[in-house]
């Protein structure tokens, strides 16, 4: 399974967010889970209950130091393709499709 995990801190009084996301960063990152960073969220891969548990401890992180957290999970789950590997192989595809790497 992919998640698209993307955690919004509300009421930092700050309108940079790196140093409260930087808490959401350490926890995926500890999880031991594959994942992609990007510019506005994080993909990991792994089964439903690692996802949830590594979201439920970026959303706590969150709310340890703003007023209020607003998370937004997206899923993708393919019976037809079990295993790990999907993270990479989503985007390789998408660039042999289209005959040359793309911008990551």
């Amino acid at each position: 399974m992919l998640a698209e995990l993307e955690i919004i801190p509300v009421g930092t009084g700050s309108t940079s967010l790196s140093g409260v996301l930087v808490e959401v960063a350490r926890c995926i990152d500890r999880s031991g889970l594959e994942y992609r960073v990007g510019p506005m969220g994080t993909v990991i891969e792994g089964t439903w209950d690692e996802i949830m548990r590594v979201a439920r401890q970026c959303h706590e992180a969150v709310l340890r130091s703003s007023a209020r957290a607003v998370t937004t999970i997206r899923l993708d789950d393919r019976k037809d393709k079990p295993g790990s590997g999907r993270i990479i192989q989503k985007v390789q595809s998408l660039e042999q499709a289209y005959g040359r790497p793309l911008k990551r």
